[in-house]
């Protein structure tokens, strides 16, 4: 009995044992240090452009822009250019020696702005001048074309006064159309008249065209 009485105290004794021990070794311990980061991983693939999207509405329409001069008459079934002289001058012109207020062929003091031409019966002149002009104030220059000393065009004008100062730079354009002409030639001379100051003609073209229908 008394054998009998210690093996369950014994028993009893182990298993509390059991228990408490287990539950020592069940209580976690303090955390360890955290690990150093691991390498960063490789990029992606990178994926496919997408498409490209809806176009803007369409801006507004700009200003319209001047008007350019007017071209040389071509062949149209009614008209045709019989042949074409043109006299070109790079040099410089002082107008200083012309006189003031009277008109004067430039042909005197530059040949190149006078042409000859032999024409058809019926034939038309289409004469062209353009030129650089050179103005100080005060400044004014007239030119035109005459036609056989009796035909002439519009005037271009060119003048700067005060309280403008320094010097300015106009450009000058004249185109005239004859009439029907007697066949044989006409000379076509290009005008100028100082009305103030000294002005300077610079580039000057002068273009005479045949045009026949």
């Amino acid at each position: 009995m008394t054998l009998a009485l210690l093996l369950i105290a014994s028993l009893v004794l182990g298993f509390v044992g059991g228990v408490i021990g287990s539950l020592l070794f069940a209580i976690p311990g303090p955390a360890g240090a955290q690990g150093a980061p691991g390498q960063d991983g490789l990029d992606g693939l990178q994926g496919e452009t997408g498409s490209q999207g809806p176009a803007g509405p369409t801006g507004p329409q700009g200003e319209q822009g001047p008007q350019g001069l007017q071209g040389i008459p071509g062949t149209d079934g009614i008209n045709s250019i019989l042949q074409t002289i043109q006299n070109r001058n790079t040099t410089i012109q002082n107008t200083e020696n012309y006189t003031a207020m009277e008109w004067f062929n430039m042909s005197e003091s530059d040949s190149s702005m006078m042409v000859t031409i032999d024409v058809q019966q019926n034939s038309r002149l289409l004469v062209q001048f353009s030129a650089t002009v050179s103005l100080e104030p005060p400044g004014s220059l007239r030119m035109r074309i005459v036609v056989d000393n009796s035909l002439n065009s519009t005037e271009s004008v060119s003048s700067v006064g005060p309280p403008s100062a320094g010097t300015f730079k106009f450009p000058s354009h004249i185109e005239f159309l004859t009439e029907p002409l007697n066949s044989g030639f006409h000379t076509i001379h290009l005008q100028l008249l100082r009305e103030t100051g000294s002005p300077i003609i610079l580039d000057r073209t002068l273009t005479v065209i045949e045009i026949t229908g």
